[in-house]
């Protein structure tokens, strides 16, 4: 999907602005740093227009951001003129935040601005419980990628014909809590279509403990139709853990299930007797095949320890979550649990929102703390939980 309006990080300097500068007392005063207001959007809209060639933010996306509940957007004010901007985005369930955009004015490039916004960015981070913040920069902006390193960002990905022009991003990561890296080595796949979260995650697996197979979109449709509970009329069908533990039993991974209760599932809104009637039969089939291919089943809630204790036994675990905390949306989702460090649960999502100016670094390795992360791993009014621990066989 599309990263958004934004060019991510572009720290501006232009050599001819500079002289400008150096005889105004005023001019090298440190920055105020505030929270953005309404009345801004004509100062930044400006900026954006000097600073950016594309990828460039619009003035209703700067209204939006300045409004937005999981953004913040921060100026920097010089001598009562905006020299400045960062945003920082904050997914709802995250340990994560994300620096979507800086910039600084063509004026005010050689007052250390950027720095003193990045360093703000940092702090909004912080103050919003997130352990570490990510960025996209330029592959050809050195200036912005020694500013970035300098303050202590690790480069974890490289994302070719990112921008508008082509060009390439460098993904970097901060930690803002401690001092445990979170780079994996698990394969994050983003899901194609809607309905797909649960086959993706076992794409990321099998990609995991077979590092020949490269998950593409006509697996990723091929899996769903293997583990899906039935093709809906008034649209495709969701997955649920029986049946994504068969799929991946026959894809050739370990699978051991947990599921809150017997029975059917997802039913409580289907008001169709028909559609309830395939749907039960399908999850029978399910049943039914688990059971011939041995695979374990524990008829439980899962704890904290379970995830915890099969992510330290080397396997990967597929959950159900409330898709609610993550994006606002009540419906079930699967995620894929990748590693522990002690306090988070970090998950690969599938799910990555374009409309809300998403990236796969919103998405990847996302530590979310064991409290959020159990609050957020249960469906529906029964507070169903299912999870899938995934290995070798």
């Amino acid at each position: 999907m599309n990263a958004g309006a934004s060019a991510g990080v572009l720290l501006f300097d232009r050599g001819r602005f500079l002289k400008s500068n150096r005889g105004s007392p005023k001019a090298r005063m440190p920055a105020e740093i505030r929270k953005a207001r309404a009345s801004d959007v004509d100062d930044l809209a400006a900026i954006e227009k000097a600073v950016f060639s594309s990828d460039r933010l619009s003035r209703r996306s700067f209204r939006q951001l300045i409004e937005r509940e999981t953004a913040e957007m921060l100026v920097a004010e010089n001598d009562g003129h905006v020299a400045g901007y960062a945003v920082v985005l904050f997914r709802k369930g995250s340990g994560v935040a994300r620096l979507y955009s800086i910039a600084v004015g063509p004026f005010f490039g050689s007052l250390g601005i950027g720095r003193q916004l990045l360093a703000a960015a940092e702090e909004a981070a912080y103050e919003h419980d997130r352990m570490m913040l990510r960025l996209e920069v330029r592959e050809d902006n050195p200036r912005a990628i020694n500013i970035y390193e300098q303050a202590g960002y690790r480069k974890i990905g490289r994302e070719p014909d990112y921008y508008e022009d082509g060009a390439t991003a460098l993904r970097y990561e901060k930690t803002l809590r401690g001092d445990v890296p979170t780079n994996t080595k698990v394969p994050f796949y983003q899901q194609t279509c809607e309905f797909t979260c649960g086959p993706c995650c076992l794409m990321m697996a099998m990609a995991n403990f077979d590092r020949g197979f490269v998950p593409d979109p006509v697996m990723e449709i091929r899996l769903w139709r293997e583990a899906t509970t039935v093709f809906m009329m008034s649209g495709p069908g969701g997955c649920e853990p029986f049946g994504l533990a068969v799929a991946g039993y026959e894809s050739g991974l370990a699978a051991e299930i947990f599921v809150s209760f017997h029975g059917a599932l997802f039913l409580q809104s289907v008001r169709s007797e028909d559609k309830r009637r395939v749907m039960e039969l399908a999850q029978v089939d399910f049943r039914r095949r688990a059971e011939l291919y041995g695979i374990p089943v524990n008829y439980r809630p899962f704890g904290i320890d379970d995830i915890r204790s099969a992510l330290a036994g080397g396997k990967l675990v597929l959950v159900l979550i409330s898709g609610f905390l993550m994006f606002g949306k009540k419906v079930p989702h699967w995620v894929l649990a990748i590693g522990d460090d002690g306090d988070h649960i970090l998950i690969h999502d599938p799910w990555v929102e374009d409309e809300r100016q998403e990236t796969i670094l919103d998405a990847a390795n996302i530590p979310v703390p064991y409290g959020i992360f159990m609050n957020m791993a249960q469906f529906g009014r029964d507070g169903l939980r299912a999870a899938i621990t995934l290995g070798k066989r």
